[in-house]
């Protein structure tokens, strides 16, 4: 989609996007998710994603980055806490004030598996080794393991001169839930990049991304309904097939103008568009039903 759009700008306006080069801070881009008009936008579609954008409204790429992480079973009830506190900073809390520097800033939610590791590491002396073991155990579920670790997290965290009370509740609170199923910020961080890029592309260049993702999709009807949706809630008309301005594929064919493909018609298949486009292209446009018949 990304690579039909950036062909299509090409053609249309004549800039080529370099998309290592966009800025991260789009206003557009950004304008787009807090309204939670993501349709064609990666990772972001769903239902349930667009509410919490807009509860979120999103302001820098970070914000992409947790929700990507949290919205899937498991962190996602933590969602909440994270818009809570992305809205009202003095409501955040920590366990233990060694947290504030490794869960600011995803407002007091441990939403990666690097933060978990973090913690372990500084609370209860882990190497980084052995917190990835931990990891691995909380997330099996082997209960002798976890046993074994919680002993090991424990005892690591009151020689770190903490409470054997805070020690277990740190460990039953964050440790447990959250290695469980928190997800590699790397991973998250190279979704939201995509997310982030299909983004600006939708919200500086819509004509050229509405037709981008109708060529894409132009085999699965349910998705191009919904998408001739989209162009219109945008102010994009899809006008009907026409014999003498269809393309094989969804075309731009003027600002604000996207023609439907003949391939995405149902029931004609590619030889007789070959034949028709041929003919055309010979003959140029068809004056009559009778004329294009012969």
């Amino acid at each position: 989609i990304m690579e039909k759009t950036l062909l299509i700008v090409s053609r249309s306006r004549g800039i080529d996007i370099d998309l290592e080069r966009i800025p991260m801070d789009d206003s557009k881009a950004f304008e787009l998710l807090q309204k939670g008009e993501t349709t064609g936008v990666f990772q972001l579609e769903s239902g349930g994603m667009r509410r919490y954008l807009k509860d979120l409204i999103p302001t820098r790429f970070e914000d992409i980055i947790a929700m990507v992480a949290l919205y899937r079973p498991g962190p996602m009830e933590w969602i909440p806490s994270y818009i809570k506190g992305k809205h009202h900073p003095e409501s955040v809390h920590y366990l233990d004030k060694s947290f504030e520097g490794i869960l600011n800033e995803t407002y007091g939610v441990a939403v990666y598996q690097e933060q978990i590791l973090q913690i372990a590491q500084q609370f209860a002396g882990y190497t980084l080794g052995e917190a990835d073991i931990l990891r691995k155990a909380v997330g099996k579920k082997i209960a002798s393991l976890l046993a074994e670790q919680r002993e090991k997290f424990v005892q690591g965290a009151v020689a770190k001169g903490h409470g054997q009370k805070l020690a277990v509740e740190v460990f039953e609170q964050v440790i447990e839930p959250f290695a469980g199923y928190g997800f590699n910020k790397a991973h998250a961080a190279c979704y939201a990049m995509i997310a982030y890029q299909t983004a600006y592309l939708k919200g500086n260049f819509p004509d050229e991304f509405m037709t981008a993702l109708l060529m894409c999709d132009q085999g699965d009807m349910d998705r191009i309904a919904i998408e001739i949706e989209e162009c219109e809630s945008m102010g994009i008309q899809v006008l009907p097939p026409s014999i003498n301005e269809s393309d094989v594929d969804f075309t731009l064919v003027e600002p604000g103008k996207i023609r439907f493909g003949l391939s995405a018609v149902k029931g004609v298949g590619t030889a007789p568009i070959g034949e028709i486009l041929a003919i055309r292209k010979q003959f140029g446009p068809f004056s009559s039903v009778q004329n294009f018949s012969e």
